[in-house]
């Protein structure tokens, strides 16, 4: 498995374009692993619903900030809240690519390997955006993100 898998991303890097411009910020992963491990239940499903709604979408950050406003979990919640929420959806949502990435891998063959390849490059270019749209809403944030999330634990 481990011969197979620089070939099969040798053979997508072929006849794609896309590839991942941004990864992920260290400080956002470190602030939803803490986040994740300290949040109430509800608030956590809500993130996980949503990012599993934006797997494989392209990523309006406005539009999400609009419809957690309306949550009534949420709608108490100030900007500062909201852009806090948003990035753990989002770092949910890039994890939530990871694993489809993987299983396109993992299953592909060679009969559908078409499919497979506009599927990965869409991936890679959402997974791309998203990791821009976390590093610009955490420089938002500044001071300590995990202060924010206090009123959700």
């Amino acid at each position: 498995m481990k011969n197979i898998l620089p070939l099969l991303f040798l053979f997508l890097s072929r006849s794609t374009f896309a590839q991942v411009n941004s990864v992920l910020p260290s400080e956002a992963n470190t602030f939803y692993q803490n986040a994740m491990k300290s949040i109430k239940p509800g608030v956590k499903s809500l993130i996980e619903k949503n990012a599993n709604k934006l797997t494989g979408q392209k990523v309006n950050v406005d539009s999400l900030v609009k419809e957690l406003h309306k949550n009534p979990l949420l709608k108490n919640g100030n900007e500062k809240d909201l852009e806090a929420i948003t990035v753990l959806i989002l770092v949910q949502a890039s994890k939530n690519t990871d694993n489809e990435l993987k299983d396109i891998v993992v299953h592909m063959k060679n009969s559908e390997s078409e499919k497979y390849k506009s599927t990965a490059a869409i991936l890679v270019e959402n997974k791309s955006e998203i990791a821009d749209s976390v590093s610009l809403i955490m420089k938002k944030i500044s001071g300590s993100p995990e202060m924010v999330m206090d009123k959700f634990k």
